[in-house]
């Protein structure tokens, strides 16, 4: 169990450069983790840096 206190799909938006919708969009799809308390999903911010991570060496990769 982590200490982390969870964020807010605002503050995934800010992160990512994208709208709150988006964000929905892409935990709906599986893209990013979140889990929701209520109607109000909730994110780790280490769980949406690692995917930006992953996102940024997918990007610089070269070849097939």
């Amino acid at each position: 169990m982590t200490t982390e206190n969870p964020i807010d799909t605002e503050e995934v938006a800010k992160m990512l450069g994208v709208a709150p919708r988006t964000v929905i969009r892409l935990v709906e799809r599986g893209e990013i983790p979140g889990f929701k308390v209520g109607d109000v999903w909730r994110f780790y911010r280490k769980d949406i840096q690692q995917y930006i991570d992953e996102q940024m060496r997918g990007r610089t990769r070269k070849g097939p």
